[in-house]
């Protein structure tokens, strides 16, 4: 299989005698939808002999298999002389669809989070450059199949290969036309122009988590993933805020009372003597309270599953991102779905404790009774939360959850879970299978209106 050759330079394969030019194109990704991701691209051409390209998308562009594809069909459009008809073939109907019926709304809109936007710009300005005709077919031919083959090929290279996605200005429309500008549109157009600003502290979290994620489960998050990550619907909206807070650093502890007159002592943990950052209070700290609780969600999460992934910070704030195996070796959305629940909820009753004790009680530690009960406090409540939101006419078809989510979901955490009914999301009396201290044998059971249990 031949080299890619240099594209910032491209010299036409197809020879001007011949009345028309058919490449089929491809693009593929190896690991896809991960930090990790590589595209690669695959041009087949039958003129003047079997032409076969393989193309390395450069890591500056977007590491996707739509990305690689529309790379491929401009350089394709480059590959042939302009005067030349030209045919291109693909195996999906994106880029047919992209230059056609989307195109004109695209450029309405002044490309405002388009993906592949830059790719797609140069394609468009390629295609109109030309005055010959070109034909978009989506089509299966053993052609179409080699083209993907070479794109796999591509995305599995160490190198990658220079793409030149200029176009002259005469031939690309700039900005938004006015009538189909709304004021949602233009903030996150400005927004998009604005240049962003780096915090160390957030590059550090988030550079923290890809590793932890990347150990423990085995694929690398992007940035976009592991943002989107917390603010899943499964994620209370407190729990929403104290991650995003504690990702950009933004938590009142450790250095933060250092440059402040009179309040240097706030910056060390009253309990361990250290500098008290958020990786400290959740992961290290030796006041009652985290490892009790940390103990208690191993001990609930090994009913679910055998493997307790080890508690780390990076690991804690990308809780949202874990995946496991199901029955059948393949991903259990239920399973994961218990996770964040879990880790998410464990890990802001920490910094809640740790914020009654230092603030409220003078430093006085909580017993290990009262940090057992609000433990499983908070856990069936929100086990409570999930049948409620059950009720489909209570709360509508998109706010409510599907029955047997929840069902998968809490399957083999209750306590006494034989005895309950396969159905059991409006049985009265459901708990979690970790009881309260004060009454460890078993759940209260109802009091009658006297007073008296019955």
């Amino acid at each position: 299989m031949p080299d890619a050759p240099e594209i910032a330079q491209i010299a036409p394969l197809v020879p001007d005698e011949v009345s028309i030019a058919i490449f089929a194109v491809a693009g593929a990704t190896d690991l896809g939808g991960t930090a990790d991701a590589r595209a690669g691209a695959g041009i087949v051409s039958r003129q003047s002999g079997t032409q076969e390209i393989t193309i390395r998308v450069p890591e500056s562009l977007s590491q996707n298999t739509q990305n690689a594809e529309i790379i491929g069909a401009l350089l394709a459009s480059k590959y042939t002389p302009t005067r030349v008809n030209l045919k291109i073939e693909t195996r999906q109907s994106n880029i047919l669809k992209a230059m056609t019926t989307k195109l004109p709304v695209w450029e309405d809109k002044g490309w405002i989070e388009v993906p592949n936007a830059q790719s797609l710009q140069a394609l468009a300005a390629s295609l109109r450059g030309r005055t010959a005709t070109t034909t978009l077919a989506v089509k299966s031919s053993g052609e179409v199949e080699e083209a993907h083959s070479l794109a796999r090929a591509g995305a599995r290279r160490q190198d990658t290969d220079h793409v030149d996605l200029h176009t002259p200005d005469r031939l690309q429309l700039r900005g938004a036309k006015l009538s189909a500008l709304t004021q949602g549109l233009a903030y996150r157009g400005i927004k998009a122009l604005k240049q962003k600003v780096n915090r160390k502290a957030t590059d550090e979290n988030v550079l923290s988590i890809q590793q932890a994620v990347k150990s423990t489960f085995k694929k690398t998050p992007t940035t976009k993933m592991i943002w989107k990550s917390i603010r899943n619907k499964d994620i209370s909206r407190q729990v929403r805020n104290f991650l995003w807070k504690t990702l950009h650093g933004a938590h009142r502890v450790g250095k933060f009372w250092e440059h402040i007159p009179e309040m240097g002592d706030r910056a060390t943990c009253q309990h361990c003597g250290v500098i008290e950052t958020m990786e400290h209070i959740l992961v290290e700290c030796t006041r009652p309270g985290r490892a009790e609780i940390w103990a208690l969600a191993e001990a609930f999460w090994r009913k679910k599953d055998t493997t307790w992934p080890a508690v780390s910070f990076g690991g804690l704030m990308g809780a949202a991102l874990g995946t496991f195996a199901g029955e059948k070796g393949k991903d259990s959305p239920s399973t994961a779905r218990l996770y964040r629940i879990l880790m998410t909820d464990s890990m802001y009753l920490i910094w809640k404790i740790r914020c009654e004790v230092v603030i409220k009680d003078n430093g006085v530690a909580k017993t290990t009774t009262e940090i057992h009960n609000r433990w499983v406090a908070l856990i069936n409540e929100r086990l409570e939360i999930d049948r409620n939101l059950t009720n489909h006419m209570r709360f509508g078809k998109q706010n409510s959850l599907p029955p047997s989510l929840v069902l998968e979901t809490w399957k083999g955490t209750l306590f006494d879970e034989a005895k309950l009914p396969q159905m059991w999301l409006r049985e009265p009396e459901v708990l979690v299978g970790i009881l309260p201290i004060r009454s460890r044998r078993s759940p209260s059971q109802p009091v009658g209106r006297r007073g008296r249990n019955r």
